[in-house]
């Protein structure tokens, strides 16, 4: 575990193990902090906001800013940093993409199904690579994969007649993820709503996608056992969370804390200093109401 200290948060994510991830920049150098199981105490200042960084999509090398740049609080990186990367993710509204995106376009894509809710199923392309990382890092309760394809090119071909159909979303607001807490998940129903959208895109579209089977990705979020997500306080307006990490949520990292969960959508962070410490901080959480029976 990195050394107490003060950081500044470059990225958050899932490795190819499914294992959650923060990783921290100091200095020159990128440390890596696997939180589950931890006990530590996360606090952002959020006075400024520098750029995250660049990377090489291709190895996966990460590289700090050569500027130090500071930031407007809706970027992460700042534009040279983005070319270095050369990293579109809606690369199909670019009127050109970088050596790079063109690069991993060329390479294997999954077409994939993202369950949020019964109402709430979101269609998308990942690298085949990638594995289960995209679908945890959006904090999908269930997934299913329709089928690989050679290239992004005719996946995104894909995820554009989808996202056009009745039903289904093409993004998914964060907002929405953390309403989305107080709403029981239900593994099989999703399991066979899932398998009812890939045969009504079957008959709908006039192909066969591959039979693969549903994922259930809460055992990656939580190995241990699911918090009450209608207890849990969304601890936000302290920029803090602290306690024993119990697991991440796609970008929220639930910790108990005085008996009670509590969560901080860490990606908002991104590019803002914080304070790693390896003990527990009191936050103040509001009083929950109790029976009188």
């Amino acid at each position: 575990m990195p050394e107490e200290g003060n950081y500044l948060l470059s990225s958050m994510g899932f490795d190819r193990e499914d294992i959650p991830y923060i990783s921290l920049q100091q200095g020159d150098a990128f440390v890596t902090l696997h939180p589950l199981g931890k006990t530590l105490s996360l606090t952002f200042t959020t006075d400024v906001r520098r750029c995250s960084g660049w990377g090489d999509i291709s190895s996966g090398e990460r590289f700090v800013c050569p500027d130090g740049a500071e930031l407007d609080s809706k970027y992460e990186q700042c534009q040279p940093c983005q070319k270095r990367t050369g990293f579109n993710p809606a690369f199909y509204h670019a009127t050109s993409v970088s050596r790079q995106q063109e690069e991993r376009n060329l390479k294997p894509h999954i077409l994939y199904l993202a369950y949020f809710a019964p109402d709430l199923i979101k269609v998308g392309i990942s690298l085949a690579s990638r594995g289960n990382s995209r679908l945890l890092e959006q904090g999908a309760r269930s997934a299913l994969v329709l089928d690989t394809f050679p290239s992004a090119h005719i996946a995104r071909q894909y995820e554009a007649k989808i996202a056009a159909m009745s039903g289904f979303a093409e993004t998914v607001l964060l907002r929405k993820k953390i309403d989305l807490l107080s709403s029981p998940h239900d593994a099989a129903h999703a399991d066979k709503l899932l398998v009812a959208k890939r045969d009504e895109l079957e008959t709908g579209l006039g192909v066969t996608f591959a039979k693969n089977a549903p994922l259930h990705l809460d055992r990656f979020y939580f190995p241990n056992a699911l918090p009450d997500f209608l207890d849990a306080y969304d601890s936000s307006e302290h920029k803090r969370v602290s306690g024993i990490v119990t697991g991440a949520l796609g970008s929220l990292l639930f910790c108990d804390q005085q008996t009670t969960p509590i969560f901080l959508p860490i990606k908002k962070y991104i590019g803002y200093e914080l304070a790693l410490g390896h003990s527990e901080v009191p936050i103040d959480l509001p009083a929950r109401q109790t029976s009188l029976f």
